[in-house]
C-alpha cells in the first residue's frame, strides 16, 4: 500500500473513532498517535466494535494472538496491523 492510500485508512479510521465510539474524551483530543489505552478510548467494549469495523469496512480479521495492546497503543498502530494482515493475505 503506497502512503497516500495509508493516510487514507489513517484519516478513516481516526474519524470512526472520533465519531463512533463515544470514548467519553473529546473528540479532537484524538490523534493518530494518542495512546488509546492509556486515554480510555479503548475498552473491551469500544475494542470489540473497532475489530467489527476493521473486518466490515476493510474485509480483514484481526486474529487473537495479534489483538494486544502493541498492536491497538495508536491508531497509527492500528493502521500498520490492518496493512500488515492485508499484505499477509495478499500473499496467499
Amino acid at each position: 500500500m503506497t502512503d497516500p492510500d495509508r493516510a487514507l485508512l489513517l484519516d478513516q479510521l481516526l474519524r470512526y473513532v472520533r465519531e463512533e465510539l463515544e470514548a467519553g474524551v473529546p473528540a479532537d483530543s484524538i490523534t493518530p498517535d494518542s495512546p488509546l489505552l492509556e486515554m480510555g478510548v479503548l475498552d473491551s467494549v469500544r475494542t470489540a466494535r473497532l475489530l467489527a469495523h476493521i473486518r466490515t469496512a476493510y474485509d480483514v480479521r484481526v486474529p487473537p494472538v495479534q489483538m494486544t495492546g502493541e498492536h491497538f497503543r495508536t491508531l497509527e498502530t492500528i493502521t500498520d496491523l490492518i496493512l500488515e494482515l492485508r499484505s499477509q493475505a495478499a500473499a496467499l
